[in-house]
């Protein structure tokens, strides 16, 4: 039986335990998911967020005027040397980063949850962002100087400055520049050298080192930040030698998310700088929809981060120049095929078309719409459109005209034809097991055109690149929907070569379109090289990968070119066969003059939907030496998050580029 006493002397007990229990939880909740030591090293670590949308990566916490080297945080892929020089306490430290954590957890729950309904509105089934900064804001912003850093680097107010390039390349810019190793100190110097030790015997890819702080603004501490990123040395024989493959994954780590950066490329060959510029811009994409906002107790008014500043080490001015407009290129194929196609439908890629036109200049536009096309025979592109079109979504053919200062109009041109289905439903072949998701991207041929044109119109203009003849760009563009006025199999249609087509297969709707757009550039344009790019088949991944367009060419020397050029830009293509001879029976057809699809799907089906395409080449065109080039690009126009990569863009301009040499 219990006194009085022992209940008292109970309950304080348990009052007690309660409060140590409350205290315990309390500071594990705080920072016990962040915190853990290295008892052989006794250095804490951390894992900070400096900005509420995104992480900065592993930041070494040591005391003043301490540093050390820690390797192989995430996979092996990343290594970090961070010195810190702040005085706040750990804990204090701990405290902070905890909030700032829990403030972009957040806000990352909060703006995957849908559209910016607080910004857009919805007119005639259409999606209008009412900010065009959700689609026009550009990530890269060149600085066209020759030298690294401008003579005042040492008064800019920056958060990172990021340097990318092979570790011989990196050596020789901090040795040799004199305005860097002048506001680089030596302890920091001494940090870099060892890290790029290391890196050639590829111990580690990339670093981080803090530098110091300085206030903003807003009165707020900002760490100051070197990071380097080590390409890799070693690439196969079919590869880039530039090693932009390994770019995208290291600028990651190392290009921060300051509202000030500048990103240093460093390269011993100056035409490396369009693989790794390529490169550099898609690990940025541009669109984004997310709703913004954060219900955070530490709230912080929403800013849109500058772009990145690129400087391009040791390149000319004009090489500056096309790189830049080919990055403005990529962003603009990149948000093409990321816009969603409720905004990105037929009239949506009509209007980027003249868009890009005006920006340009001096660039005649036509547009077909649905009757002018059935007007002028331009029976595929009209049929694959049809069922869109009585909803108000009619097809077009898109062409624009570029005549570089100097030459005849008159002058046989180089013709780019494009793919440019909006969304691809399958048609009444409908798409199924989860096939369909993702179609917005199965315009990205004719998006990769636009892109490459404008960007060769802006180079020819600036003279950076030289057109010696006209250059033509035909975007075939059409919606493959279902409803009462779609077509059907077994269904007839004649294209612009006056050949009819048997449907077999309404998902077999690219090749349909490229028929009429390829035609029309062979036997109304006359151009002197034919190039259409497409994602047309499923079959080309499985033939050449992710990261590899499959070629269909006619001539040995063109497709040699275009290879070269592919390694050149970074947008890698590798040759499917083309041979007529064992193609062209597997569309035979008892009623028309051939089918859409094949018999034998196991039969080579990417060179065998080239071949559909081939077949509507204007003959006397081909008799006469006309060199045509297909790229299929089904694997390489998306990363496998979903997202644009932009691929066509540079491979275009290279190839249009050698062409005119």
């Amino acid at each position: 039986m219990s006194t009085s006493r022992d209940v008292t002397l109970t309950f304080r007990r348990r009052v007690f335990l309660f409060f140590i229990f409350f205290f315990l939880t309390l500071r594990v909740f705080l920072c016990g998911d962040l915190v853990w030591k290295n008892h052989t090293k006794n250095v804490i670590y951390t894992r900070a967020r400096t900005h509420t949308r995104s992480a900065r990566g592993v930041v070494v916490v040591v005391q003043e005027q301490q540093y050390m080297l820690r390797g192989g945080a995430a996979g092996g892929a990343f290594s970090s040397v961070v010195v810190s020089f702040s005085s706040r306490s750990s804990f204090s430290r701990f405290v902070h980063h905890r909030r700032r954590v829990r403030a972009g957890k957040h806000f990352a729950t909060k703006t995957s949850s849908g559209l910016m309904s607080a910004n857009a509105n919805n007119h005639g089934g259409r999606y209008h962002a009412t900010s065009s900064d959700q689609f026009q804001t550009p990530t890269l912003k060149f600085d066209n100087s020759s030298k690294a850093f401008s003579d005042d680097v040492g008064q800019q107010l920056f958060d990172r400055l990021s340097f990318i390039g092979k570790p011989k390349a990196l050596e020789t810019l901090f040795r040799e520049d004199e305005t860097l190793a002048k506001n680089v100190d030596e302890k920091t110097m001494k940090l870099i050298e060892a890290f790029l030790e290391s890196a050639k015997k590829e111990k580690a890819s990339s670093t981080v080192i803090q530098t110091g702080t300085r206030e903003n603004e807003k009165k707020k501490t900002v760490v100051q930040e070197i990071a380097i990123g080590v390409l890799p040395t070693q690439v196969s024989r079919h590869n880039d030698a530039s090693g932009a493959h390994g770019l995208q994954e290291i600028a990651k780590g190392t290009c921060g998310d300051g509202k000030t950066r500048r990103v240093v490329i460093a390269s011993e060959n100056e035409s490396d700088f369009g693989s790794l510029v390529n490169a550099l811009t898609r690990a940025f994409p541009v669109f984004s929809m997310k709703s913004k906002g954060s219900s955070s107790s530490e709230k912080e008014e929403e800013t849109k981060p500058e772009p990145m500043v690129v400087a391009l080490s040791g390149a000319s001015e004009a090489t500056s120049k096309k790189a830049k407009a080919i990055s403005e290129a990529v962003e603009l194929a990149c948000r093409m095929v990321d816009t969603p196609p409720t905004s990105m439908d037929p009239q949506g890629m009509v209007d980027e078309a003249l868009a890009a036109a005006k920006r340009v200049g001096g660039v005649k536009s036509q547009v077909w719409r649905d009757k002018e096309l059935r007007r002028d025979g331009m029976g595929c592109i009209a049929a694959v459109g049809q069922s869109a079109s009585t909803d108000g979504r009619e097809p077009a053919l898109i062409r624009l005209t570029f005549v570089p200062k100097g030459v005849n109009a008159s002058e046989r041109p180089i013709a780019l034809v494009g793919k440019g289905i909006s969304f691809d439903t399958g048609g009444l072949s409908l798409k199924v097991g989860g096939s369909m998701p993702g179609m917005k991207a199965d315009m990205g041929g004719a998006a990769a055109m636009l892109g490459a044109f404008e960007a060769l119109a802006k180079c020819s203009t600036e003279g950076t690149i030289t057109l010696k003849q006209p250059l033509e760009l035909l975007m075939c563009v059409a919606e493959n929907a279902i409803g009462s006025g779609a077509i059907r199999n077994d269904d007839v249609i004649t294209s612009y070569a006056g050949k009819t087509v048997e449907l077999n297969n309404t998902d077999a709707e690219g090749r349909l379109v490229l028929a009429d757009g390829v035609s029309y550039a062979s036997k109304t344009l006359n151009a002197t090289h034919l190039i259409d790019m497409a994602t047309l088949t499923g079959a080309q991944m499985v033939a050449t990968g992710s990261k590899f367009s499959g070629i269909v060419c006619n001539d040995d020397d063109f497709e040699l070119l275009a290879v070269k050029c592919g390694k050149v830009s970074g947008d890698l293509a590798h040759p499917l066969p083309f041979a007529p001879e064992f193609f062209n029976s597997e569309f035979d057809s008892k009623v028309a003059d051939m089918k859409n699809s094949v018999k034998n799907r196991a039969n080579a089906q990417s060179s065998c939907a080239a071949q559909f395409v081939y077949n509507h080449v204007d003959d006397e065109w081909k008799e006469k030496g006309g060199k045509w080039l297909h790229v299929d690009m089904a694997g390489p126009s998306t990363h496998d998050s979903g997202r644009g990569t932009g691929y066509g863009v540079g491979l275009l301009v290279s190839l249009v580029e050698e062409l005119n040499k």
